[in-house]
C-alpha cells in the first residue's frame, strides 16, 4: 500500500450524486422523510439536522443555517434546479430507446409543472426548522422548558439554597 494506491481513489468528500439527490426532491413525501428521521446515535445530530439538497447531516440548527448561506450549498441547489443528465438520455442521443427517452421526457415535465404549482409548499418542507436536540429528546419545545425558574434536581440529591 503506497501513497499514490492511496491517493488514487478520493473517496473521503464523496457526497451523493446529483440524479440521487434530485430524485430525493421529487416529492413532498421524500422531503417530509428525509427532514422527519428517527433518531439515530450513528449520525451527526441524531440524524435531525439533514440538509437534503446536499445529503449532509449537521449536529445543530445553527451550523444547518450555517451551511445553507455559504457557496458550496448554493452551488448544489443550482445544480440541482437542472434536471441530472442520464444514460437514457444518451442512449437516446444515439437512436436507440427513443420511445421510453419520450415518456421519461413527458413525465419530467408533469414533475416540473407539480413543483411550480406547489412551489411554496416544497420551499416550506425544505426550509423547516428544527428544535435543540433535548428538545427533540425530551418531547419538550425549548421555549415550556425554560418557562421554570426552579432547577430540576435529581431524586436523591438535596436542593442547596442561598441563604
Amino acid at each position: 500500500m503506497g501513497r499514490y494506491s492511496v491517493k488514487r481513489y478520493k473517496t473521503k468528500r464523496r457526497t451523493r450524486d446529483l440524479d440521487l439527490i434530485y430524485n430525493d426532491l421529487s416529492s413532498k413525501d421524500s422531503i417530509m422523510r428525509l427532514k422527519n428521521q428517527p433518531l439515530d446515535e450513528t449520525k451527526a445530530g441524531l440524524g435531525q439536522y439533514y440538509c437534503i439538497e446536499c445529503a449532509k447531516y449537521f449536529e445543530n440548527q445553527e451550523s444547518l443555517d450555517r451551511h445553507s448561506k455559504g457557496k458550496v450549498h448554493k452551488r448544489r441547489a443550482k445544480d440541482l434546479k437542472q434536471r441530472p443528465y442520464t444514460n437514457l438520455e444518451s442512449e437516446a442521443a444515439s437512436g436507440v430507446n427513443m420511445l421510453k427517452f419520450m415518456e421519461s421526457v413527458e413525465k419530467y415535465k408533469a414533475l416540473e409543472q407539480f413543483k411550480e404549482q406547489n412551489k411554496q409548499e416544497f420551499d416550506e418542507l425544505k426550509d423547516q426548522k428544527k428544535d435543540t436536540l433535548d428538545a427533540i429528546i425530551t418531547g419538550i419545545p425549548s421555549e415550556e422548558a425554560g418557562k421554570d425558574d426552579k432547577p430540576i434536581v435529581p431524586e436523591g440529591e438535596v436542593e442547596m439554597s442561598d441563604n
